[in-house]
């Protein structure tokens, strides 16, 4: 059993379990652990408990604890702070306290690879998350036995066709929605090709006629249902007749686009009608349309689509088609580009995006018909029209054109840092990753450096430092940015001294440049330097220059970095903290409160100074009288950890 895993958990109190997964999954976890579900517990190398556990599936497990707190990872729907994970933890404190042996799991752990790798398959599901309401286990567990009810297959088995027919009527007669569908079923089967079309066009209108919506706090909504119109397209398709369904499609295509605009959910609507579009997308290859225009109007469909609900038309492309064939598509492509006006005004980008997307098919469609000499030339032509530079990049770089397309890359950073500097920012990346192929460490650097300068942050200094390191000039490039951070003075403008080339990349004309010192950036690198005083010099300056308070996440990092060596000093942050939250007078707030006091008293405690804690707490408590909810939450703090109450 790993020492620092069982340092880390044995503290953890009913408390910190409860603020991280909730009181009804704590609840569910007790029970999960108390029924042996828990089984295989293991350690990894890096610290974390893992397990399989019995629910309504057996599901892999993983728990980790450092110091931003409890966090886990599960193949259940539910993923994280799930009550297989509170089973998890419980079950490894109770080995803690009986001295069980806890196995240490190899890097080859299947569990490992479950959890890691899971499907995204229940992301936005929440009639599969587990909101407290109920139990997600024993709803699948239930849901698996509600196929029968008990005595109504022998019931219905003894019935003659007779009764069964009149049983049937009585209940179309008191249930008019049964009625409806069994009559609409009756048209699908027995209806004349003629009839089903006229029915099936009903279905779409129906069906488009109200916008779907959702409300996932109370779990209400209304999402259209298109199972009639897949019904009945998909019996006409079974019987030959393509043609009609694909025309069906161009009515449910506009019909379901605007009902999508209308809508206000997280995609349900959508699905519904991407389902439906699938079978027509299949009765598009069997139609009687020659191939181009098949191919045509595929791609016209999938240039309207702002929906993602064109995914069928991949079994569509799936088929072989001649170079011959391609080539006509190109060319009826090229034709409508012609017919394309470029707009030069402020919201010329949206428009160009539409464009865009056509040229993206015309070239998909010369490059199948074998015609790559007119890429290019396409791509350069379009990448001054529309700012699609980045296409042209890549293009040139698949060519082997290296040198070329650092030329356009430069060309197009100049036309874009202004207009559209997110293009300009992915020009960047590219001309980034050619000099990294080069090994041209200083150019690197300096690229690295340059959005350092214009955007300083943690990360970007990271990637400064890798890049000079290997330049060899990361001591004289550290001490410039350090001081371009403290005095506002750019090194690459007001130093001889500069390490770094110059890059020649435009910069934008109007740049925001925040006020020196940039205390924030200061206090992040001094922390992640583990230079303990400098983030304390920066704090102080950072807190007088502060004038509507906030960086609550900045001030509870620099709390954890101090802890160590100034306690005091954490413990008054992680005080200031809690009681700002606290004056907020709301339940939420509460906890957060909470869980900055709970990082004070444990170094309280660390440093024997137990009864300067409690008489702390029962001040606040006073303070607080009024606040019975509040009272309750600090009351909770007083627990012990949970392994002494654990039998």
């Amino acid at each position: 059993m790993s020492k620092r895993t069982q340092k880390d958990f044995q503290d953890i109190s009913w408390f910190d379990l409860e603020s991280w997964a909730g009181s009804r999954i704590v609840s569910r976890g007790k029970s999960y652990q108390r029924s042996k579900h828990v089984r295989d517990l293991a350690i990894t190398e890096s610290g974390e408990i893992i397990a399989w556990v019995k629910g309504s599936t057996t599901y892999a497990t993983k728990v980790s604890l450092d110091k931003d707190g409890l966090s886990s990872a599960c193949t259940c729907p539910y993923s994280h702070a799930c009550k297989h994970a509170v089973a998890v933890i419980l079950e490894y404190l109770d080995c803690i306290k009986n001295g069980r042996n806890v196995l240490n799991a190899g890097k080859d752990d299947e569990r490992l690879s479950l959890v890691e790798g899971k499907s995204e398959y229940y992301e936005n599901d929440d009639d599969l998350y587990d909101d407290g309401s109920e139990d997600n286990d024993d709803i699948i567990a239930r849901q698996s036995k509600a196929s029968t009810i008990p005595g109504l297959d022998d019931y219905l088995g003894e019935k003659s066709k007779e009764d069964m027919l009149s049983l049937m009527n009585v209940i179309i007669t008191r249930r008019p929605e049964i009625r409806e569908e069994l009559d609409y079923k009756v048209r699908i089967e027995r209806g004349k090709p003629s009839a089903l079309v006229k029915t099936v066009e009903r279905e779409i209108v129906k069906a488009s006629s109200e916008p779907g919506w959702r409300n996932y706090w109370k779990h209400t909504g209304y999402t259209p249902d298109y199972s009639r119109v897949r019904a009945g397209i998909q019996k006409l398709l079974d019987e030959g007749h393509a043609d009609e369904v694909f025309r069906l499609g161009e009515k449910l295509f506009s019909t379901g686009i605007t009902q999508i605009e209308q809508s206000h959910d997280e995609g349900e609507t959508a699905q519904e009608i991407a389902d439906s579009l699938t079978i027509v997308f299949k009765a598009l290859g069997e139609c009687s349309l020659n191939s181009v225009d098949k191919m045509e109007m595929a791609v016209d469909f999938r240039l309207r689509d702002e929906y993602d609900l064109c995914y069928g038309l991949e079994v569509f492309w799936k088929q072989r088609f001649i170079k011959k064939d391609w080539g006509s598509l190109a060319d009826r492509l090229l034709s409508r580009m012609g017919d394309t006006k470029h707009e030069k005004q402020e919201d010329s980008f949206s428009r160009n995006y539409h464009r865009d997307r056509l040229t993206d098919e015309i070239i998909g469609a010369l490059e199948n018909a074998g015609r790559h000499n007119e890429v290019l030339s396409l791509c350069m032509q379009e990448a001054e029209k529309s700012g699609s530079y980045e296409r042209l990049v890549k293009k040139l770089r698949k060519a082997g054109l290296t040198e070329e397309a650092e030329e356009w890359i430069y060309k197009g950073i100049m036309a874009t840092c202004n207009k559209w500097p997110g293009i300009a920012g992915m020009l960047k990346k590219e001309l980034l990753d050619i000099r990294r192929l080069k090994k041209d460490w200083l150019f690197v650097a300096a690229l690295h450096a340059d959005e350092f300068l214009d955007r300083p942050s943690l990360s970007a200094f990271e990637e400064l430092r890798k890049a000079s390191e290997k330049a060899k000039v990361w001591f004289p490039v550290r001490e410039a940015i350090l001081n371009f951070l403290e005095t506002g003075k750019n090194p690459a403008k007001n130093s001889s001294d500069w390490s770094l080339p110059d890059t020649g990349i435009e910069k934008p004309d109007k740049l925001h440049v925040e006020k020196s010192p940039r205390t924030d950036v200061l206090i992040e690198i001094a922390i992640h330097e583990k230079r303990i005083d400098d983030v304390l010099k920066w704090f102080d300056i950072h807190k007088k220059r502060q004038k509507y308070g906030g960086g609550e996440g900045l001030k509870d990092d620099v709390a954890t970095a101090v802890a160590g060596e100034y306690p005091d000093k954490a413990i008054w942050i992680w005080k200031e903290l809690a009681e700002t939250q606290f004056a907020i007078t709301n339940v939420a707030a509460y906890s957060v409160g909470a869980g900055y006091l709970r990082k004070a008293q444990k170094i309280l405690e660390q440093n024997g100074r137990v009864n300067e804690w409690d008489a702390y707490l029962q001040g606040l408590k006073e303070t607080n009288r009024r606040k019975p909810r509040l009272i309750e939450i600090l009351n909770a703090l007083s627990e012990k950890p949970i392994i002494r109450g654990i039998h």
